[in-house]
């Protein structure tokens, strides 16, 4: 049966997606997750560096679609609009990096830096190899199938030490864990211990993976935590870095006891990818305070950030279930993605009630004219409920929501913010070493409130920007709010 269902998958061809292309044969193709993930990138339009040696690719570049890269250490600095797919080596992300889409190393691992964006997934499938050949008309991979299994037990992450957060509730959070696989990686369960140094606490907890590389898949966690309904804002290492240099830390945060488990589906075609998934949460949360005693380089005694005030939430149990799905399309130079999660909860703390909860969270981005580009974000969140659980409120303000108002000023059970950017590169204009200059407008739209939504908020904002850094004024389209100039890092969400 094996042999039957390798000699149906044998010279998978995958089409390129323009002409001259070269074509990329799959051989024994291997797990379908992994093999997936080269087939769609091959088929949708892409630039292919193939070869030996390391791959460097400068700042000053920009690649206008998917990279795919065959045998080689990728070191990235510019910026890519699609997806980055590394087989047979690893990706280091360098700063000022940016990718619009998902950043994935198969056969190797993907290496993050503070000043580099991302803004898909990070896949990295070490174990998970091909043989790369060159063939008449392209190349052919191979998978490289394992002789041994995994082994029963080893560190995860880096020795056993997993990527560190920082925050100005905790300080510094520092996982520690283990990997435990049974089969061929059928099952892996990974036990945890987080350090959070502000309050001299360990924390515990076990993430539990089934079928990971299967199309249908489950993801389940448990353990004593740290939540916040921010993280849409900034990724976890961004927010990190905002934290410990400026104190503007963009989430507020209640702590939680419980766990959550998703049964995800993964389809991936030419110009989609598509998850949707089901599955409950239960957590006895309970609030925690700010006490403004978390190191930062700026800000620390600043009531606006380092020492902003965490909302409470009421204490109690919160039970629910959950479904949603998360869809990205890329054809050509256009990209998409949305992802979409409901809850309806069963039990809720006392003195509050039931509750249904529909979260949006999305971005477009295309060419108009030239190397022009529009790009549109979004949040959303709404509410059905009497008194919802304040564990359920999300705010928005400063970072990279609305400049104009203070960190997190609004906030509540209904939420929508949208902005939309212009881009223009100046080419030429090239400077050494740091590339051209854009010219960027903004235009900001939000609010959010309790039982509906108040008055939109709308900013605007112009400015320039070389590589990571920005400088720009905003403005208040109603004029009540002050002109603001700013000059700093910019970092999207």
């Amino acid at each position: 049966m094996r042999s039957a269902l390798l000699a149906a998958l044998l010279a998978v061809s995958l089409a390129p997606a323009f002409a001259g292309a070269q074509q990329i044969i799959l051989r024994g193709p291997g797990p379908e997750r992994v093999a997936a993930i080269i087939r769609t990138t091959a088929e949708r339009q892409h630039t292919l560096r193939a070869g030996s040696g390391d791959l460097v690719l400068p700042r000053d570049s920009t690649i206008p679609r998917n990279l795919l890269v065959l045998g080689r250490n990728t070191y990235l600095s510019s910026h890519v609009q699609g997806d980055v797919v590394v087989v047979g080596g690893d990706l280091f992300l360098r700063p000022g990096s940016s990718i619009g889409g998902r950043a994935v190393a198969i056969g190797g691992g993907v290496y993050r830096s503070f000043l580099g964006t991302v803004g898909g997934p990070i896949e990295s499938y070490r174990d998970d190899d091909y043989f790369i050949r060159t063939s008449s008309t392209g190349y052919e991979l191979e998978y490289a199938a394992k002789k041994d299994k995994p082994p029963l037990f080893q560190l995860a992450g880096l020795q056993g030490l997993l990527a560190p957060t920082y925050d100005r509730v905790v300080g510094l959070s520092q996982p520690v864990g283990a990997l435990v696989t049974f089969g061929e990686r059928a099952v892996e369960i990974q036990p945890t211990v987080t350090y959070r140094s502000r309050l001299g606490q360990f924390d515990p907890g076990v993430v539990l993976r089934i079928a990971p590389e299967k199309p249908v898949r489950l993801e389940a966690d448990y353990g004593r935590s740290l939540r916040s309904n921010e993280t849409w804002i900034y990724s976890d290492l961004l927010n990190s870095a905002a934290s410990l240099a400026f104190g503007n830390d963009t989430r507020n945060y209640f702590r939680a006891v419980g766990g959550t488990a998703r049964l995800i589906g993964h389809v991936e075609k030419k110009t989609v990818t598509f998850e949707p998934w089901i599955g409950g949460r239960t957590e006895e949360v309970k609030p925690i305070n700010a006490a403004g005693n978390v190191f930062s380089f700026w800000g620390r005694d600043d009531l606006n950030q380092g020492s902003r005030p965490n909302p409470l939430v009421q204490p109690g149990r919160i039970t629910s279930g959950l479904a949603g799905a998360a869809l990205t399309y890329s054809a050509g130079d256009v990209s998409a993605r949305l992802s979409a999660e409901g809850e309806q909860s069963f039990a809720t703390p006392a003195f509050t009630s039931s509750f249904t909860q529909l979260t949006l969270n999305g971005a477009i981005d295309f060419p108009t004219f030239r190397d022009q580009r529009l790009s549109i974000a979004g949040h959303a969140v709404v509410t059905a409920g009497d008194t919802v659980p304040l564990a359920r409120y999300a705010y928005l303000g400063r970072a990279s929501t609305l400049p104009l108002l203070q960190l997190l000023e609004l906030g509540g059970d209904q939420l929508l913010f949208l902005d939309s950017e212009y881009s223009i590169p100046i080419k030429r204009l090239a400077l050494p070493m740091i590339g051209s200059p854009t010219l960027i407008a903004t235009h900001y739209m939000g609010t959010a409130g309790v039982g509906s939504l108040p008055k939109l908020q709308q900013e605007i904002g112009l400015g320039v920007s070389v590589n990571l850094l920005r400088a720009a004024f905003v403005f208040d389209a109603s004029g009540d709010l002050p002109t603001i100039f700013s000059v700093g890092f910019s970092l999207p969400r």
